[in-house]
């Protein structure tokens, strides 16, 4: 029995093997697929907005800075600060207004002059924390209990008078829960308003 041997024509295609022109279809098909995909995604994306101060509602607000008076108490200074309506990010802003002194020559500056802020935010349960730094807090602050006193309750009194989502206020030194600024008013705990040492 004889087999019949099946002669393809030269131009005879194969079914499997994929032409030019539907390899061309292919990748055009594909690249007008990406480009719709380009387009939605633009089409998703918002614009960040030009104008970092409209996003964040900043406006000139009134605040009220504590430092300490002739009679030996916290008094407040009010100055004008633009801040935005967030008090997470305007706390930040407001503790680093205090740092830079009273105006008043005459008052004393309690802080050392090269403390800096690190950082200052706000917990939901009312918890406050300010992050201080700087080379004297760092190396060993030399002072007497009384500046020292008055230097942590003008950051407390600030930050919970400007703030009254604020209850409580933790001061760190150098992102650590740090054990005191000048080896007499402990870190250990936060600290409340005491309202005896404001002047009325």
């Amino acid at each position: 029995m004889h087999s019949l041997a099946v002669h393809r024509s030269p131009l005879a295609v194969d079914a499997r093997r994929p032409t030019a022109n539907g390899q061309r279809r292919t990748r055009l098909f594909r690249f007008a697929a990406l480009v719709v995909l380009l387009v939605s995604a633009c089409k998703r994306q918002q614009p960040l907005s030009p104008n970092l101060n409209v996003e964040n509602k900043v406006a000139m607000r009134t605040v009220s800075l504590y430092y300490e008076s002739p009679d030996l108490l916290l008094a407040p200074e009010k100055r004008n600060l633009p801040l935005p309506e967030n008090p997470a990010g305007a706390l930040d802003v407001v503790m680093r207004e205090l740092l830079k002194g009273p105006m008043n020559a005459a008052v004393p500056r309690l802080l050392p002059a090269d403390t800096i802020v690190r950082g200052a935010y706000l917990l939901p349960d009312g918890t406050a924390f300010v992050d201080l730094g700087g080379p004297t807090l760092t190396q060993g602050w030399a002072t007497g209990s009384h500046q020292e006193l008055m230097a942590l309750y003008s950051v407390v009194q600030t930050v919970t008078a400007n703030f009254p989502e604020a209850k409580r206020v933790r001061v760190l030194v150098n992102g650590e829960p740090g054990e005191t600024l000048g080896g007499h008013v402990s870190l250990t705990r936060a600290l409340t308003p005491v309202p005896s040492m404001v002047v009325r």
